[in-house]
């Protein structure tokens, strides 16, 4: 039995918000029929099989159902739970994709050794052409200069972050250091546990955030602990030792202390924004990013798609069932079309590399990596 599926009414406010049922017009595939079947295999009522592994696993989960329910169901734990009720029944590309993306030396070891396979390897030809494998490991510590720091912040890179998500960690770096904040980056951090939970996981995704708790406690008292990607933040958010103090940089850099002391060179360009669904409808992180870069003159935004709608990216998911990942992409690359900015921006590197597939024409990066380009230093 999972008591948090007792929470849901059946209201059926959550349907009519779900991409895969909006795809599918399948109740089996809403966030109602999900809580109805992850109830019933927990009693024992239905048998695990392939098509009840499918109706799970073919969540996005995006949360928007979460963050528009009027009963405070917490979808996201439910699903997982019900996801490691059906683990047996993953099939081998999708337990190789988790292994090799949430382990930090594999990952590593493909990306320097293995380039000539990964083409046709899962569809992670996509991820090679945006991974920078021979960028060198962050410090430990990075110290403002010449002044006493405002406060102390933890920075998260997490599994693939130095290969993916480099440029942004850099900006996010150099906009904390420039705001006064000393930023510390623990070695022992690694993949936040995503990725395992999503997959029934459920004990690798605690060791993984055992080993995340201790190598932040290990920095001392820090003001905040920060991450770059809204969906390892998703999974932060939980730990009940980081949790807390738990924020996206975004954010954190656009609360009025911070922001205060960072100026920007002017910039009259187009930027589309994405916001990434786990920014929007878990971390409610959407006017940070917004007003963080509504700071740089002559910046015109455009935000993309409907509030809290899902891109089709669904971490990995645009990899595993791609025709789907297509459609649900299509109005995104419209909007695109329509607005022909200089940048897309989103803070998700699965995001940024579905919505590509789309619309090839901006140049597409993390808000924070265009923050950087256009940070006034000194």
């Amino acid at each position: 039995m999972i008591p948090e599926t007792a929470r849901c009414v059946k209201c059926g406010l959550c349907l009519a918000e779900c991409p895969t049922y909006r795809v599918s017009a399948n109740e089996a595939q809403s966030p109602r029929g999900r809580i109805n079947l992850v109830q019933a295999l927990s009693e024992g009522q239905v048998e695990v099989d392939e098509r009840s592994f499918e109706l799970l696993d073919s969540c996005l989960l995006c949360r928007r159902c979460e963050a528009i329910c009027p009963s405070g169901v917490p979808f996201g734990s439910i699903l997982d739970q019900g996801l490691s009720l059906v683990r047996a029944q993953r099939g081998i590309s999708s337990r190789l994709l988790v292994m090799v993306l949430s382990r930090t030396t594999l990952t590593r070891w493909l990306f320097r050794v293995g380039k000539a396979v990964l083409p046709s390897f899962l569809g992670l030809g996509k991820l090679l052409n945006q991974a920078r494998p021979d960028v060198a490991e962050f410090e430990s510590l990075y110290r403002p200069p010449d002044e006493e720091p405002a406060g102390r912040v933890g920075l998260f890179v997490g599994c693939t972050g130095q290969w993916f998500d480099s440029d942004a960690l850099e900006g996010a770096i150099s906009l904390l250091l420039q705001a006064g904040y000393e930023v510390h980056i623990p070695r022992n951090q690694g993949c936040c546990g995503a990725l395992d939970a999503h997959a029934g996981n459920s004990g690798r995704a605690q060791r993984l955030t055992a080993t995340n708790e201790a190598a932040f406690a290990a920095s001392g008292d820090l003001d905040a602990i920060l991450s770059i990607a809204s969906g390892c933040g998703a999974q932060l958010a939980v730990y009940k030792g980081i949790g807390p103090k738990h924020e996206d940089v975004a954010t954190f850099l656009a609360s009025e202390a911070v922001m205060s002391r960072l100026r920007f060179k002017p910039l009259p360009k187009i930027a589309a924004v994405h916001i990434p669904c786990t920014l929007e409808n878990v971390l409610r992180g959407r006017e940070g990013v917004l007003r963080l870069l509504d700071q740089v003159p002559g910046l015109q935004i455009e935000v993309l798609g409907r509030k809290g709608a899902c891109c089709g990216a669904g971490g990995a998911d645009f990899l595993l069932r791609r025709d789907r990942a297509d459609q649900l992409r299509e109005p995104f690359a419209e909007q695109i079309d329509v607005f022909e900015p200089d940048y897309v921006l989103s803070g998700n590197v699965s995001c940024r590399l579905h919505l590509q597939a789309g619309a090839a024409n901006p140049e597409y990066l993390h808000p924070l990596t265009l923050l950087a380009r256009q940070l006034i230093r000194g």
